[in-house]
């Protein structure tokens, strides 16, 4: 079996995917197996065969064995029965179809059996896939105690295996490149070990995908116009809810310690040469995504003097951020000479 990070599965899996062998992808519960398929690998296949390319998710373990066959129809005239095609096989309208058979590792023995004319011959019940597919299964782990099944043998040599890691760092990136909350960014930065960390005794902790339903909760943009105290109780409540007490004490006790040493948006503008600068870098990534949020065509000025007295990949960020908000933003002097010493031109 071939391991490899999570954030490295699109480039390492795809090229089995197109050249037509079917994939087992085993992960941790939550590590993004399932994310990195929707966007990543469809993003691929698209492009390779076109935009019309469906994905069928498709969960075996909740179906019967009688699924597979379709209902049975009867021809008095020539006294034979025929089956119905099974819901889950598409009709081939000529276009890629995958099939992605999540949470494998939950199918029982005949489901299994069931699974191999599908893997091997692409059919199911006597009706073949589309002319164009390709097999994706997927499972956690059986050490994350989700009842999975050994998988058969005979199933297992039908296809290629591959079994994903976390990356800790390499999610940081990815979640700044998706423009999540800058808040929860500096948490992790300084706390990588809270991205996945799964309790065997709560049914709440972090992982990538528990902390994408977080983020949700950061970004909502009704928790915008709440006052101080109010806010804070909502994303302690909702953290504890989503991610676990020990998770939701930490990320409270980080926020509390933020807003203390943060100067405020009015201080800025104010003084941008004085304003308080805080040294730590985390810190001026929250400060500089606050500003990228709060700047227009009159304040930018200010703005450009502080953002210039932050480190220059920041600045860069921020700004960047900014212009992408607010086209007009690009043609302020001083912010373009940010973005390119941000680049090292």
């Amino acid at each position: 079996m071939l391991k490899c990070k999570i954030t490295q599965l699109a480039d390492v899996v795809y090229p089995l995917i197109h050249a037509n062998i079917p994939v087992m992808i085993k992960g941790p519960t939550g590590v993004g197996k399932s994310a990195v398929i929707n966007t990543e690998i469809m993003s691929r296949i698209r492009t390779d065969f076109g935009q019309a390319s469906k994905l069928h998710d498709i969960r075996l373990s909740t179906k019967d064995i009688v699924d597979g066959t379709g209902m049975p129809l009867i021809d008095r005239e020539k006294m034979a029965t025929y089956w119905t095609r099974p819901a889950f096989v598409p009709e081939d309208d000529g276009e890629m179809h995958v099939m992605f058979f999540d949470e494998f590792g939950h199918a029982n023995v005949q489901l299994q059996q069931m699974s191999y004319q599908l893997v091997l011959d692409r059919s199911c019940g006597g009706y073949p896939l589309p002319k164009k597919n390709r097999i994706i299964l997927g499972s956690n782990t059986r050490e994350d105690g989700g009842g999975d099944n050994k998988m058969l043998k005979p199933l297992e040599n039908r296809m290629a295996h591959i079994q994903v890691e976390v990356d800790e760092m390499g999610f940081i990136e990815l979640i700044k490149k998706w423009g999540w909350d800058k808040r929860l960014i500096a948490f992790l930065n300084l706390r990588p070990e809270l991205i996945h960390k799964v309790d065997p005794n709560h049914p709440s902790f972090p992982t990538p995908r528990s902390l994408e339903n977080f983020n949700k909760v950061l970004q909502d943009p009704a928790l915008a116009h709440l006052d101080p105290n109010p806010l804070k109780s909502v994303l302690e409540s909702a953290a504890r809810s989503i991610l676990g007490e020990g998770f939701a004490h930490q990320f409270s006790t980080f926020l509390d310690r933020i807003t203390a040493g943060l100067p405020k948006i009015a201080d800025i503008l104010a003084d941008p040469t004085k304003a308080k600068m805080p040294a730590d870098a985390h810190f001026q990534w929250l400060i500089a995504g606050t500003i990228s949020r709060n700047m227009n065509a009159k304040n930018s000025p200010a703005f450009a003097k502080y953002l210039a007295r932050m480190s220059p990949d920041i600045a860069s960020m921020c700004v960047h951020d900014a212009i992408s908000r607010d086209r007009a933003l690009g043609d302020v002097v001083s912010l373009k000479a940010l973005l390119l010493e941000g680049s090292g031109k």
